[in-house]
């Protein structure tokens, strides 16, 4: 007997037909289908613990988000398909999206951090760090989605990040047409990130060629989506903009018509409305003409672009009368009410009674807080049961560091340019900037980098209670310490590449890189200054350090010597662990509770340590086994280097035939200055033969489980979990 579920069993299964013509939507989503979640309890419940996490991490909040008691949750009506046990989570990242974007309409690129606080929506509350608080709540979401599905997790993390980047860079751009706001409004809309959730619910990956093929026929749709969004938001926008006596423009196509084309606010409604119609015909039209020339397309890409469909008349729907939208519609946001007011309206509205499922999970996994409180009964209210959302976990990844970096670091990170006069035969001074001396470390910071030294620094500031324009000079510090460390180690090093581009030296020469790298260790020691004499000297003994054990890496290069495990292990604790500890000692020094962390002082300090062997021992093993260190540093580029890392001491440390092998290879690259591809193929074979690989891959393990220990431990003397910080050593994790 066959056990296939066609997509309508699935479908029914967790969702319900609502019939359009109950809707007045303007003639929006004609021929549209239209369902709703069975498990929208499940929605409300991680919509309303969003909000209760909000107000504990971030502030105070009025702003509503995705719930509407009367037309249905957003999660539940633009996001169907969603498996029941994901609902929860999906509506918990929803809900904090539409509170981020509350707030990041506030967000300039250029801003100065401190100032964003004097805005009432920015204040800080009960001793609150917005910028660290909304860090907090995007490390415990990325945990919580990749605890359950890493691969679709990743997607919700690459868009929303590029989304927040864009968003920032364009704010207050004025756009010449519809089609050159549409390229903003596309992005600034959610369509990608909402997508990415929309497959995370579903438990779905695209590879990049189904991706490619869907292009063309979702952008529409996504057009549509947008579209109805400024249409059916520019009441609400309208109103607010006038209220608040702005000066410039409004993202809403709406107004941006009115504007182009000198008209009024009736005319521009029409137009945008007609076009909104147009895209959403042309996205049906797209999938049945896909469908006809793909007959056997898989179950998933059919469903897929149904779910698509279901999306665009969700939002349609849900935007009627959403409390978002609409002020005759709104009650008490933070008060949990939504199954009370939904079990109210959906019989008036629908002709049906509701009923508030939620999911029971009977054990927990791996030791982990569930993210469904197994003992929570199916009841049709949630006042008795708030507690029962989504719970915070042990390891999170921040998503958009640029909510909490990027432009606090930007606005710290010019400390005074030196320039010097000189007078040559001639009545008129020169004055010679530092242009030059900043180009070699301005290019490597141009360059995409993975943020996880600002993560870090965010991290500890949570326990510490550092200021927020502290940690911002300290985040300046750090990231003119390892810019000028890059650019020095890829000469020093002979390295072609760096995050996939050309290295600094290649670009700029060997001399001009060197003189911009001893240049970026000045200024940095000068930005020390402005936070005290102690920073200063922290940065100077740092530096030391790093010196030090960069010495005795090349010295083992130069010379062929492979050092000891302790040798090895030294050198890190000196190279790579000394950068942390300086970080670690800069925060602690701008701490406004100094006496209370005496106690943890010590652990802390062991557990960086601790960090900082992980960080490079990892480095090691990536370097030789992964795709994207290839792609950005070259294949096995530590090999070309004649480096002698982590799994290759382990190897040359094996008495075996294997061991000669090995380093008859090493004296072939020293010969040579580099190993060919096949030699280098042959080294790896070695090392997978000898255990060398598996070795590392068990010490690594090892390591995160101390490490994680270290972490507990901490927790437990601050009363403070640490999101942020787990966030990171998740992405450690091999």
């Amino acid at each position: 007997m066959s056990t296939y579920i066609s997509s309508q069993e699935l479908d029914d299964a967790i969702s319900f037909t609502v019939p359009l013509s109950n809707y007045d939507t303007d003639s929006l989503c004609r021929n549209y289908s239209l369902r709703r979640h069975r498990w929208e309890a499940e929605a409300n419940a991680g919509s309303h613990k969003a909000r209760l996490d909000w107000i504990k991490y971030v502030g105070p909040t009025e702003q509503f988000g995705g719930c509407n008691p009367i037309n249905g949750n957003f999660s539940a009506l633009a996001l169907p398909l969603t498996k029941p046990e994901r609902m929860r989570l999906v509506a918990y990242v929803l809900e904090y999206i539409f509170l981020y974007d509350s707030v990041i309409e506030l967000e300039k690129p250029d801003d100065d951090q401190h100032d964003h606080f004097d805005h009432p929506e920015r204040q800080e509350w009960k001793g609150t760090d917005p910028t660290l608080g909304r860090a907090q709540i995007q490390g415990k979401i990325m945990n919580e989605l990749t605890s359950v599905d890493q691969a679709c997790a990743e997607r919700v993390r690459r868009t929303f990040k590029e989304a927040i980047a864009l968003i920032l860079r364009e704010k207050g751009k004025q756009y010449g047409s519809l089609d050159e706001y549409l390229d903003f409004r596309l992005i600034d809309a959610g369509t990608s990130v909402i997508e990415a959730l929309l497959l995370f619910g579903m438990g779905v990956t695209l590879t990049e060629e189904e991706d490619d093929q869907l292009e063309p026929i979702r952008k529409p749709g996504f057009i549509a989506l947008a579209l109805a969004n400024d249409y059916l938001s520019f009441d609400r926008e309208y109103l607010e903009f006038s209220e608040s006596g702005q000066v410039g423009t409004l993202s809403n196509a709406v107004w941006l018509y009115m504007q182009w084309n000198d008209v009024d606010v009736d005319v521009a409604k029409r137009v945008i409305l007609d076009v909104t119609r147009q895209n959403e015909d042309k996205f049906l039209e797209n999938c049945a003409n896909y469908r006809r020339e793909n007959k056997k397309m898989s179950q998933k890409l059919s469903r897929h672009l149904y779910a698509l469909e279901c999306q665009i008349s969700g939002n349609v729907v849900w935007s009627l009368n959403s409390p978002r939208y609409r002020p005759e519609a709104r009650y008490d946001p933070n008060a949990g009410l939504e199954d009370e007011l939904t079990a109210k309206s959906m019989p008036e509205a629908l002709g049906i009674n509701y009923e508030a499922r939620f999911i029971r999970k009977p054990e927990e996994h791996a030791g982990k807080p569930s993210i469904i409180n197994p003992h929570l009964r199916i009841v049709n209210s949630r006042k008795s049961s708030s507690e029962t959302c989504i719970t915070v976990s042990d390891e999170t990844v921040s998503i958009a560091d640029s909510s909490c970096s990027r432009s606090s670091l930007d606005s710290v990170s010019s400390s005074s340019e030196i320039e010097q006069t000189v007078v040559v035969h001639s009545p008129k001074s020169v004055s010679l900037d530092s242009r030059y001396a900043r180009a070699p470390v301005d290019y490597i910071k141009s360059l995409p980098s993975g943020g996880a030294r600002d993560v870090f620094i965010n991290a500890l500031a949570v326990w510490f209670n550092v200021p927020p324009l502290a940690v911002s000079r300290v985040k300046s510090i750090g990231n003119r310490l390892h810019s000028a460390s890059l650019i020095l180690d890829d000469v020093e090093d002979r390295s072609t590449l760096r995050r996939g581009e050309p290295a600094a030296h290649a670009v700029f020469g060997v001399a001009q890189t060197i003189n911009s790298g001893c240049y970026e260790f000045v200024r940095a020691v000068e930005e020390a200054r402005q936070l005290g004499p102690d920073a200063v000297e922290i940065v100077l003994e740092g530096l030391d350090e790093l010196h030090v054990g960069q010495s005795h890496d090349l010295y083992w290069t130069q010379n062929n010597l492979c050092p000891s495990d302790s040798e090895y292990l030294e050198m890190v604790k000196k190279k790579t662990g000394a950068m942390f500890l300086l970080l670690t000692r800069l925060l602690l020094t701008c701490s406004t509770s100094k006496e209370s962390n005496k106690h943890i002082i010590a652990d802390v300090e062991d557990l960086v340590s601790l960090i900082g062997i992980q960080y490079q021992i990892r480095d090691d093993y990536q370097n030789l086994c992964s795709k994207d260190y290839t792609e950005k540093r070259g294949f096995c580029q530590d090999l070309d280097e004649g480096k002698f890392s982590f799994p290759l001491i382990h190897a040359l440390s094996v008495q075996s035939e294997r061991t000669q092998l090995l380093r008859e290879l090493l004296q072939r690259r020293r010969d040579a200055g580099h190993l060919s591809y096949e030699q280098k193929n042959l080294l790896l074979k070695q090392l997978d033969r000898t255990g060398s690989m598996s070795y590392t891959r068990e010490t690594l393990k090892r390591l995160e489980g101390e490490v994680y220990k270290g972490v507990k431990k901490i927790e437990d003397a601050t009363k403070t979990e640490n999101l942020i910080l787990r966030a990171l050593l998740q992405r450690l994790e091999v």
